[in-house]
């Protein structure tokens, strides 16, 4: 958790000036200046672009989770890779626990939501995930190289005296947002309406893992 503020104080620090920070206030559509949040970022840290939403979720997670020691897809995490090299984030054994967490997961060639959701649920089942502080993921279709999925964005939800709050770092140019949501399936649902185009022309619609488990949202 400590890491994980560092992170966000650094973020905000060189980018606050654009107005991204302030007290929790009724949820509406959220544009950032990414143009100028960029400028401001690239003055400061050079050729680091920064974290996103895989690291950050990693950086409070990793104490939570238990990760089995399998052999991991790493093709669409050379972005992730070279911010994680070159902002010194993780040691030889957390890049490699990371690089297993957010894994791509071979599928068939189908539309079919449920066919998706069985191989990620089976990829999971040999994580063990803590009850709490939750990992929800928007599980994406891809098929430029063989068929696979992939953790497209992902957060974590922890529960509180109200509700829940669910805590995101949108790109790596957009801010960390924090969330409070008065149950679960109001998180599921803006998650779901918010990635709904993160797909194209023979490709499953995005999904949402709660941890080891899909989220059926029909």
């Amino acid at each position: 958790v400590d890491n994980f503020i560092n992170l966000v104080k650094d973020y905000n620090n060189t980018v606050g000036s654009v107005g991204l920070s302030g007290d929790f206030a009724p949820f509406t559509k959220t544009d950032y200046d990414v143009e100028k949040i960029s400028s401001l970022w690239t003055a400061k840290h050079g050729d680091f672009i920064g974290t996103n939403c895989r690291i950050n979720t990693y950086t409070l997670l990793k104490g939570k989770i238990k990760i089995p020691q399998v052999k991991s897809d790493t093709e669409l995490l050379f972005q992730d890779k070279d911010a994680i090299d070159k902002g010194k984030l993780f040691d030889t054994k957390d890049q490699a626990n990371f690089d297993i967490l957010f894994s791509r997961v071979k599928t068939e060639a189908t539309q079919d939501v449920k066919v998706h959701a069985k191989h990620m649920e089976d990829y999971y089942k040999h994580f063990t995930f803590d009850a709490k502080a939750r990992m929800l993921s928007v599980v994406v279709h891809d098929n430029l190289d063989g068929d696979s999925l992939f953790v497209g964005h992902v957060g974590v939800l922890v529960p509180t005296t109200d509700g829940y709050l669910f805590v995101e770092k949108l790109t790596f140019e957009e801010p960390y947002q924090a969330i409070k949501f008065s149950s679960k399936k109001d998180c599921y649902k803006y998650l779901t309406t918010k990635y709904k185009d993160y797909t194209g022309p023979g490709l499953a619609k995005p999904f949402i893992m709660d941890n080891d488990k899909w989220v059926d949202m029909d």
